[in-house]
């Protein structure tokens, strides 16, 4: 993953700077600590801001609706102290100018502003995009003190810049580094090329960038040439390269939201995973162990044997021996048939003992298998609403103690098209109870793979008295294929049957149906 750099914001405000120019402050929004959203309104037109100070992830760019979703932003009712801040200082303003200090990653928007007692006042946002120390504050571009900050650096985590409320607002230490537009080609050819190298040397380059410009370059004299183009903006095309698209905003948000996405679904997966995980290893116990009726059958068989030779036994006996030789130990205290009550009465508690071992290794077993089917739609969610889904149901089974207050949102079924007929695909078991008791009619086709955790797949029907084709059977059942853990496996088998031959047990998990008439097809 790329890291936003000096050239890249150089670039950015260059392409935005009429937009930025004299653009109000409609709305500010901060989703998290490391997150700002300034919404602005300019030239008849609205965009979204988005500051980003996380130190993966740290950059500027421009949002759009999808981006928004991808990233999993969600505005705190009540939002948090630098975002009121803000709001008090700048909502509302103009943006005056804009500049970025030389060779740094620090973009500055200026704001005049009046105070409680009628003053203007220069304010200054600064944002700092720079890895680990990556922060936006506010302060007084005349005085230098500053107003707030997203995190104050205090001298305990920093003995170089410290950064909070009411001190003097510092720049950065400078880098020792040189201009590569205020070097001649001797100079540059004094030094090692390596991508490294160049980059430690000189300021603006990144070795992911300086990496595209070598490529193309056949010689070293054409590589200091395309460095300085790319420099001072002349040639973009290997910001362009670097980033992945035409449109460098886009490119921007589509880079770093698609990276963001992709992190935070895989870390709450793996929350959600080691949850079920935990309680799968609690079962294991109990797995390992499976109910014996032996021993109480022992029991019961001794019992008997003593009636059956009761005749045998004499007053004071401690062991019964019967013709085959086998020894069957009895009380000398009691007599034959209080032996044989004795025995009784232990194959009664062995048998309860094993009737309650039975009903906890049987439910033992069907959380398991209910715990694999939620597995696999974790490993197979693909968008945060899926997961939110599946937290629900976790949090359903008191499996999540604290609940997250969340939206009730209308479940949305992954739906297919093939030779005019709907088929709609549920990826959690929360989808596939809805597709199961809402979304179906009783003549509609359910599929599901043989014995294994799948998605639950329905064709709707058309006409009962028509059946649906081959082709179309064949077709649902490779989604339900690639939706289960036989996607990579040569075959794997389909059964299908009509809606109304499912039923929903009692007290049956989310998505859990029996069902009846089925048949079965290989893909």
């Amino acid at each position: 993953m790329h890291s936003f750099d000096s050239l890249s914001l150089k670039y950015f405000l260059k392409i935005n700077y009429n937009f930025l120019k004299n653009a109000s402050v409609q709305k500010v929004q901060q989703p998290s600590r490391r997150e700002i959203i300034l919404n602005l309104r300019s030239n008849g037109e609205s965009r979204r801001l988005y500051i980003n100070i996380n130190p993966k992830y740290a950059h500027i760019c421009f949002l759009d609706k999808e981006t928004f979703q991808m990233r999993n932003l969600k505005v705190p009712k009540s939002p948090p102290m630098f975002c009121m801040q803000l709001r008090k200082y700048i909502e509302g303003a103009r943006i005056k100018e804009i500049t970025i200090p030389d060779y740094e990653r620090i973009l500055e928007l200026h704001f005049e502003v009046y105070d409680e007692i009628g003053q203007l006042v220069n304010l200054c946002l600064a944002f700092e995009i720079m890895g680990k120390h990556s922060n936006v504050i506010l302060y007084d571009f005349r005085s230098k003190n500053i107003l707030g900050t997203a995190h104050n650096i205090s001298p305990e985590k920093s003995s170089v810049r410290e950064v909070w409320g009411g001190i003097p607002y510092i720049y950065p230490p400078e880098q020792i580094k040189t201009d590569i537009l205020k070097t001649s080609y001797g100079a540059f050819c004094a030094i090692s090329h390596d991508a490294k190298t160049l980059c430690n040397h000189y300021y603006m380059l990144s070795i992911p960038l300086v990496k595209i410009i070598a490529d193309k370059s056949k010689n070293d004299q054409e590589l200091f040439s395309n460095l300085q183009n790319t420099v001072c903006l002349n040639d973009p095309s290997p910001l362009f390269s670097l980033w992945g698209g035409k449109d460098f905003n886009s490119a921007l948000d589509n880079y770093f939201a698609w990276h963001m996405f992709k992190d935070i679904l895989d870390e709450q997966k793996l929350y959600l995973k080691k949850i079920l995980n935990n309680e799968t290893k609690k079962l294991s116990n109990i797995l390992q162990n499976p109910p014996d009726f032996k021993k109480a059958q022992e029991y019961k068989q001794k019992g008997d044997l003593i009636l059956q030779y009761i005749y045998l036994i004499k007053e004071g006996d401690t062991e019964l021996l019967m013709p085959d030789g086998a020894k069957i130990e009895l009380d000398c205290s009691k007599n034959a048939s209080q032996n044989a009550q004795n025995y009784y009465k232990l194959y009664s508690k062995a048998k309860g003992a094993y009737e309650y071992h039975k009903q906890k290794f049987d439910d033992a077993l069907y959380k398991k298998t209910y715990y694999e089917e939620i597995l696999f739609s974790i490993e197979n969610a693909q968008s945060f609403i899926e997961l939110d889904e599946i937290k629900s149901e976790l949090e359903e089974c008191s499996l999540i103690k604290e609940k997250t207050p969340r939206e009730e949102k209308k479940i949305q079924l992954q739906k297919f098209e093939f030779m005019d007929y709907e088929i709609l695909l549920g990826k959690n078991n929360k989808q596939n109870d809805y597709l199961v008791s809402k979304a179906s009619h009783p003549d509609d086709i359910w599929l599901h793979a043989y014995n294994c955790p799948s998605s639950h797949v329905l064709i709707k029907a058309k006409n009962p008295k028509t059946p649906v084709p081959a082709k179309v059977l064949e077709y649902a059942a490779e989604l339900v294929k690639k939706n289960s853990p036989m996607k990579n496996s040569g075959k794997a088998s389909v059964i299908y049957t009509e809606r109304k031959n499912l039923k929903k047990p009692p007290g049956g998990v989310l998505g859990y149906v029996i069902y009846k008439n089925e048949k079965e097809i290989v893909v």
